[in-house]
């Protein structure tokens, strides 16, 4: 550390400014190795002819950062990376602030979140898995490859009106102290196979999919297809694992629905289809009546291999 600080004196004294001097030690050293705030200070004390080190710049108060200090804290941090500033703080006898500072400041450290995704798995998700996996490739080894091309998958989404490319984009000038603005969104329920989609149902804004409007929908679908030979396959939303809805699909015949938990296995509306839609629906700002124009719209320039290939990889 007393070696990038003299690094930098050397360019302050060759009249660099604060800027020029982050950019230089950070190629000369590594990235962050000193902070833009104490570039500004060692840059301010060299032009007022004061050495950096000088202790009278500390007001007369014992210097906690030293280099002893902030290599202590680094070999710490670096054993535990889940230590906490509290316990920082109880560990070298400081305060939080000053470790907040040695963190920030001296180490170029920020604490960052991994996402979070359940894995473990009850005994109950275990076994329906196994009779998920069981029932699969017993239909798969009775009807060979033309299984993949009688599932027809269901999912439903809440589709915004306009979806920004940055968070920055969908900022807008509103009075202080009000409350963000709400995001408009229109459900969208999508019936596709392996060739593309084949039934699009969309929902009045801000209505969610209940039990009644699944059982709406089913209706709807199974009138217009009434004559089609498919096996269905539905996530494990509420409405689709109610025993009402289990009911309503055995009374219509469909006793060879394949019903995956989506916390096993993601439907390819969740890894395929969904997200290609939101990315080219991306920086598009739909009016409220044109949803069903620019969703359908969209859809078809998805090619039927693209389809295919997801069914192919979700089946692996």
């Amino acid at each position: 550390m007393l070696r990038i600080h003299k690094f930098v004196e050397d360019l302050a004294n060759a009249r660099k400014t604060p800027k020029e001097i982050k950019t230089m030690v950070d190629t000369a050293f590594e990235v962050n190795s000193i902070s833009q705030s104490q570039i500004y200070r060692i840059s301010a004390l060299v032009k007022a002819g004061k050495d950096s080190s000088d202790k009278r710049s500390t007001n007369g108060r014992r210097k906690v950062r030293t280099d002893d200090f902030i290599e202590a804290v680094r070999v710490y941090v670096e054993a535990d990376r889940r230590v906490t500033m509290e316990e920082l703080a109880i560990k070298f006898e400081t305060s939080i602030n000053t470790i907040f500072h040695v963190l920030h400041d001296d180490l170029g450290l920020s604490i960052k979140s991994a996402r979070w995704i359940p894995k473990m798995l009850t005994e109950d998700h275990k076994m329906k898995r196994v009779r998920c996996a069981q029932a699969f490739l017993k239909l798969n080894f009775e009807l060979g490859l033309e299984f993949l091309d009688k599932i027809v998958t269901m999912d439903e989404i809440s589709v915004s009106l306009f979806t920004p490319e940055s968070k920055r984009g969908s900022s807008q000038w509103l009075p202080k102290g009000s409350n963000p603005p709400l995001k408009k969104k229109q459900m969208v329920l999508s019936f596709f196979d392996n060739c593309g989609v084949i039934f699009q149902h969309y929902l009045p804004v801000r209505t969610s999919v209940t039990v009644a409007v699944f059982k709406d929908v089913m209706n709807m679908f199974l009138k217009k297809f009434k004559e089609k030979d498919w096996y269905f396959h539905f996530n494990n939303a509420p409405c689709h694992m109610a025993n009402s809805t289990k009911e309503f699909l055995a009374k219509k015949g469909i006793k060879s629905s394949i019903i995956y938990p989506t916390l096993l296995t993601l439907p390819p509306a969740d890894f395929f289809y969904f997200p290609v839609m939101k990315k080219m629906l991306e920086g598009v700002e739909i009016v409220d009546k044109s949803v069903q124009k620019e969703w359908t719209r969209v859809g078809r320039t998805i090619p039927e291999d693209r389809f295919r290939e997801a069914f192919r990889k979700w089946v692996e």
